[in-house]
């Protein structure tokens, strides 16, 4: 069985090798289901490469970041899933 600190780990850690970007924030942390397995629902914002974006959204600064939830299983440490985050808007 794996930690809250070692799921965190584990998420950032695939984060960096899935989008190469070192500049991850955790946001939220989360014990869940996902299709009858036990998970750690980790949220991590990264940086929106704003060549991406529309050029409104990057002159205003919106959207600069965009928010990932990992699904790490809580016995193996495996990364079951990995989902974009929605936000609602404000």
């Amino acid at each position: 069985m794996i930690d809250v600190k070692q799921a965190v780990q584990i998420a950032k850690t695939k984060a960096v090798e899935m989008f190469g970007q070192t500049a991850i924030n955790l946001e939220e942390i989360e014990r869940d289901v996902y299709k009858g397995c036990d998970v750690w629902s980790i949220t991590l914002s990264l940086p929106q490469d704003l060549r991406q974006l529309n050029p409104l959204a990057a002159a205003l600064g919106t959207d600069r970041l965009r928010y990932k939830r990992f699904l790490i299983d809580v016995e193996t440490g495996e990364l079951v899933a990995m989902k974009l985050r929605e936000v609602a808007s404000q």
